[in-house]
């Protein structure tokens, strides 16, 4: 028989309809929730209930960016990618205690060495380590001339039709590309996977019912990825007016990372000439994730790997524009629904997994707030749980 447990609160965020209700009450049954309810609850004898009073209660946050091995905490970050797998391995195993903790109770993983993200989500799945539950796209596609210290070359169509047959067959749930660069020096901005190589890419992966998620900033290879179908653009920092249109016309979704461009301290552990290569386009960024913003476009948000940092991200959004309520969706169902895990995660629903994360204070009121979660629940389990928050 499966345990059963009351989880209250002064008050909780219905993701679904982006709105804070009053005097929550949820039972737990085994990893899922079996019903919500909210007002004054009869709550049986001997039934243990963990009693949030004074926090305001959220569904497990979903960071919809992530690299699992990428540690910005460490100096020349990016260089480190070409560590030893076992490294690799062992990074990435801190990194998700790190993101855990933090109340990231699931997360969408765009790129790994080697297949290490397979690897790691089964042993978390096993139970053997500790961390968020994953969705994984094995190698990430680059070319051997581009960015990403993260993604794996292949040159032509041929080579990259059979990278992502080789990510699917191991068990991605998605396929990453990296298309473009990371900043703009000038006006041009380059890309450097054709768009015969982006649209092999899309037909073997949607010939296998799954989607498409490629690292583009801007530019033509922006344009390219929207015309060769693919499902997701990652950061979209320099998309012009008229590719939000499209964006939006097209019904497609964009993952928002701005907080890349506002973190000097992720930089400033590679060289002081990173961290102005960022400030320089800190004007434009801020101007066009307005515009994306107001555009109405499906997004979600993430950290692009700053582990334990993910409530900076989600507070940064409301900065740029975003209610509380609408940056939080972008961290719970929205994120869920990019990830296509939101039967299951998101929201507080009951038959979804008992994923919660409580902060102190009246969040509606105040997202600063989020810097203080005082309790992570993944599946059922309690992962953290203070007396304050941090």
């Amino acid at each position: 028989m499966q345990a059963l447990t009351y989880l209250t609160a002064d008050s909780m965020f219905d993701s679904i309809n982006g709105v804070f209700v009053k005097n929550p009450w949820i039972l737990i049954k085994g990893d899922r929730i079996e019903k919500v309810a909210f007002g004054t609850a009869a709550i049986p004898a001997g039934i243990p209930v963990i009693d949030m009073s004074g926090c305001t209660l959220l569904p497990g946050l979903i960071d919809a960016h992530n690299h699992l091995s990428l540690s910005p905490q460490l100096n020349n970050h990016p260089y480190l990618m070409f560590d030893p797998d076992p490294v690799l391995v062992m990074r990435a195993i801190t990194n998700l205690t790190t993101d855990l903790m933090s109340g990231v109770t699931s997360s969408r993983c765009l790129g790994e060495k080697n297949f290490i993200d397979f690897y790691i989500k089964a042993a978390i799945n096993q139970g053997s380590i500790a961390g968020p539950r994953l969705v994984v796209a094995g190698r990430g596609i680059k070319a051997s001339h581009a960015h990403g210290f993260v993604g794996t070359p292949y040159d032509g169509v041929e080579a990259v039709r059979m990278a992502v047959r080789e990510n699917l067959r191991r068990g991605a749930d998605l396929t990453k590309l990296f298309v473009t660069g990371n900043t703009k020096s000038t006006g041009f901005l380059p890309y450097y996977i054709s768009p015969a190589e982006i649209s092999i890419a899309v037909q073997e992966t949607h010939q296998a019912g799954k989607k498409v998620a490629v690292h583009c900033i801007g530019g033509d290879g922006l344009t390219h990825c929207l015309e060769q179908g693919v499902d997701v653009i990652e950061h979209a920092y320099f998309a012009t007016d008229e590719q939000i249109e499209q964006l939006v016309a097209l019904n497609r979704w964009v993952v928002l990372t701005p907080r890349i461009f506002f973190n000097d301290a992720r930089w400033s552990t590679v060289s002081q000439q990173s961290v102005a290569e960022f400030q320089y386009n800190r004007e434009e960024v801020v101007e066009r994730h307005q515009k994306l913003i107001r555009s109405g476009v499906k997004f979600a948000v993430g950290t692009d790997a700053s582990h334990g940092e993910f409530a900076e991200d989600i507070i940064l959004l409301t900065k740029l524009g975003n209610t509380i309520e609408s940056a939080l969706q972008a961290a719970t169902i929205s994120a869920a629904r990019v990830s296509e895990i939101d039967a299951d995660t998101g929201s507080i629903s009951a038959g979804k997994y008992a994923d919660f994360v409580a902060v102190s204070g009246d969040l509606a009121n105040d997202i600063e707030q989020l810097r203080s979660i005082c309790f992570v629940m993944k599946g059922g389990q309690v992962c953290r749980h203070t007396a304050k928050g941090v």
